[in-house]
């Protein structure tokens, strides 16, 4: 089996360097590589690793020898490119640190990412393709929708529900027992304390919304 990381990107790496760690202890995968459909990475390489197109991916390995992970930061975009990555019925695997412990009733859908120094959440619920980055705290009982993305240092109160395609940003705090909506962006640092309806885009203390999430997209150019 080899591993296809799917985005050549700064991302891409930090997630190169756990599918390492687990390959270590695991021999999971005979090779590592990254996948990116931008035409100027194909045949190219990031970090001594070869990058190829989705399509010549599937060519090389076939559906049967191949399983991807999707690091991508951009909820709008995981959801599409898992999408595509289904329908020609290639795997979606997870990576969980080895350090992370999976707990007493936790379970989830393909494509989970979990970065070192972060723990799962007992009794909770994850969707598919969540993106859980390094030191993020996350209570008991959530219930995390799909393409979600927890950034670094973030904490999450426990009873809490995220819907798909929300993106909560570096260092901020939700408090407990509240129901986030889909398509949010809680900017970094930000402190919630009150539910918020899907399409917002909330930031500061206490976090407010200062806006619609009108383009459905976290990261602009």
């Amino acid at each position: 089996m080899v591993l296809g990381i799917y985005g050549a990107s700064g991302l891409g790496t930090e997630y190169e360097g756990l599918a390492e760690r687990i390959n270590e202890e695991q021999s999971r995968w005979s090779e590592i590589f990254f996948i990116d459909d931008a035409p100027e990475k194909n045949g190219t390489t990031l970090v001594d690793l070869g990058v190829l197109s989705f399509d010549d991916a599937v060519s090389k390995y076939g559906t049967e020898n191949l399983e991807t992970i999707l690091a991508i930061g951009e909820p709008a975009v995981k959801d599409l490119v898992f999408e595509k990555v289904r329908a020609r019925g290639v795997a979606i695997t997870n990576l969980i640190h080895p350090e992370v412990r999976i707990p007493r009733g936790f379970s989830c859908g393909d494509g989970l990412l979990v970065h070192r120094g972060s723990g799962l959440p007992p009794r909770s619920v994850f969707g598919n393709n969540v993106l859980i980055q390094g030191h993020a705290i996350l209570g008991h009982d959530l219930e995390i929708g799909d393409n979600v993305v927890i950034s670094s240092l973030a904490f999450v109160g426990g009873d809490t529900k995220i819907g798909r395609n929300t993106y909560v940003g570096p260092g901020s705090c939700i408090r407990n027992g509240l129901t986030i909506g889909e398509n949010v962006i809680v900017g970094m640092g930000s402190v919630v304390t009150k539910d918020i309806p899907s399409g917002s885009v909330v930031y500061g203390n206490p976090a407010k919304v200062m806006r619609k999430n009108d383009s459905g997209r976290v990261f602009s150019k």
